[in-house]
């Protein structure tokens, strides 16, 4: 396995790369760990190569949640999607910005197996939804894993009509979680379930479930399945009752138990111009205030919403997307570019055009932490069959 390292590297490099292994296994064991828990995932990957032991222990649990506690939010890199359209009509582009400090602008573009919804990232591994299906995607180790198939369950003539899913891990359990929110269309009466059905698949059975927690059914309409915000295995949304649009509240769910909370938002008004996000530890709401062009921080202390401050005005802003670091907000403006305001020295900064500017075009970002969370099995093509959704709960049989 150690020829097949060196074989990598360009033969200048070889020999000193070779030096630096065998100096490396003289070194106490959990000065090793830790210098190699430090590595980025790229550099781990070949390093496996190395010898048995260092395979085994890059393999290792407990190694990857070390690695995983060691690339924290310091460590992130800044990554966008958003569309751009030709001939073909809209594609969906995935860009990764290399400098995480953002002083160099220079980025790549990322493929990703699906051109679908991309949601997460939870412990740097995404979701991609494509229909029924659900692949979940890790950029850095460039592995996918695709879930049972959840669309054989569904009545004949239901169609998904949103659709959205959370990944996380159950500190409880150790198991990793997907949560599948679905809103279905019935074709038949040509109207939309009244409510949205929520299922669970755990890594461990390899398999989907119904919800264990208090809500199987949610009477909400999301209102935007993007903006979402995890803090600790908690995730929020912006929803509304079903039925009554004017009812706007904040939905979450803790991974662990699987239940559902709703909560107030602050005492403003609505405007979909607005993003969750977490910020030292707590979760903030960003609000557009379009009469002044400001936008107010809003931080939930004990369920209780205060204002930390207002920034601006910003002219020309679209919408704040979210946090970077805990020390910069990053903005969308209306001709597409992607902006961020740094809180420090209160100055805006233009990361570069993205979008089109479009109504409905938007800039979605991501807090990018590398992983080496594994997602294939040992057996990657024996996945379980789906489960049996109580279809009688809704009057379909």
């Amino acid at each position: 396995m150690g020829n097949d390292f060196a074989a990598t590297l360009p033969a200048t490099n070889v020999s000193s790369a070779l030096t630096d292994i065998a100096s490396s296994m003289l070194m106490p064991e959990d000065v090793r760990l830790e210098i190699l828990s430090r590595l980025p995932v790229k550099s781990l990957m070949r390093l496996r190569c190395v010898c048995k032991s260092w395979y085994a222990l890059i393999e290792n649990p407990k190694f990857i949640s070390k690695h995983l506690e060691n690339f924290n939010d310091e460590n992130a890199h800044l990554m966008i999607s958003y569309q751009v359209y030709d001939d073909n009509g809209p594609n969906s582009v995935t860009s990764l910005f290399k400098d995480k400090t953002l002083a160099d602008l220079s980025y790549e573009n990322i493929h990703r197996p699906i051109s679908r919804e991309l949601l997460g990232p939870y412990d740097g591994i995404f979701c991609l939804c494509d229909g029924g299906l659900i692949t979940l995607w890790n950029p850095a180790t460039k592995e996918c894993r695709t879930l049972p198939n959840y669309k054989k369950n569904l009545p004949a003539l239901a169609t998904f009509l949103k659709r959205n899913a959370i990944f996380g891990l159950c500190d409880a359990s150790g198991d990793y979680k997907v949560v599948f929110i679905c809103k279905l269309w019935n074709e038949k009466i040509q109207d939309a379930y009244e409510h949205a059905h929520v299922a669970v698949y755990t890594s461990s059975t390899d398999s989907w479930r119904v919800s264990k927690g208090n809500i199987k059914w949610i009477p909400y309409v999301f209102e935007s399945y993007y903006n979402n915000a995890n803090l600790n295995g908690v995730f929020y949304w912006f929803v509304s009752r079903a039925g009554d649009f004017h009812s706007k509240l904040i939905l979450l769910f803790r991974i662990s138990d699987e239940e559902f909370q709703e909560i107030q938002r602050p005492c403003i008004p609505y405007t979909p111009f607005e993003s969750l996000a977490p910020l030292n530890g707590s979760i903030a709401l960003l609000h557009l205030d379009e009469s002044n062009q400001y936008i107010e921080i809003w931080v939930m202390n004990e369920m209780n919403w205060i204002q930390q401050f207002a920034i601006g005005p910003f002219l020309g802003v679209k919408s704040p997307c979210g946090f970077w670091k805990n020390n910069a907000v990053l903005m969308e403006s209306n001709n597409g570019k992607l902006l961020l305001y740094d809180l420090v020295v209160q100055e805006v900064r233009d990361l570069g055009r993205f979008s089109s500017g479009e109504l409905g075009a938007v800039i979605l970002i991501y807090c990018y932490k590398e992983s080496l969370i594994r997602l294939k099995g040992e057996e990657e093509d024996s996945l379980s069959d789906s489960f049996d959704i109580p279809w009688h709960i809704m009057g379909e049989y």
